[in-house]
């Protein structure tokens, strides 16, 4: 086989080989998020149509607020979307809330407005809660 012939099998392997190493970066965010925090269940306020859009076994709480919520961060089951993540607010007077999608994940209720997103920065106003959590109350 000559070099002609093999071109065109060298340049998809090499295009295979960027897509799968791009989407490991992509999906790098949500495997360290679901990492972080202590492994907890979510609490029981969490209602039933909530749980049906997230795996509960992956829940980790990721810390309290000074006003005294409760943030958690679960995966989404897949029709939720895929390599998705869902951002549980408990402690808010109308039962917890919820957001899924993509980091960044914004929630907000009530006069609170929580951020998880890779990119917390310590100039911003809020508080901070762990390495990806941003709270302004």
């Amino acid at each position: 086989m000559n070099r002609a012939h093999l071109r065109p099998l060298m340049c998809g392997a090499l295009a295979l080989g960027t897509i799968a190493v791009l989407a490991g970066c992509v999906n790098a965010p949500t495997v360290d998020v679901l990492a972080s925090g202590e492994s907890a269940p979510l609490p029981e306020s969490v209602g039933p149509d909530q749980l049906d859009t997230v795996i509960p076994d992956t829940a980790r709480l990721l810390g309290e607020d000074s006003e005294g919520h409760t943030y958690y961060v679960v995966e989404a089951r897949a029709q939720a979307g895929m390599g998705s993540i869902c951002l549980v607010i408990d402690g808010v007077d109308h039962g917890p809330m919820m957001g899924c999608g993509a980091m960044p994940i914004e929630v907000g209720t009530d006069g609170i407005r929580a951020r998880l997103s890779v990119e917390v920065t310590p100039e911003e106003d809020g508080e901070k809660i762990g390495e990806y959590l941003r709270v302004f109350l």
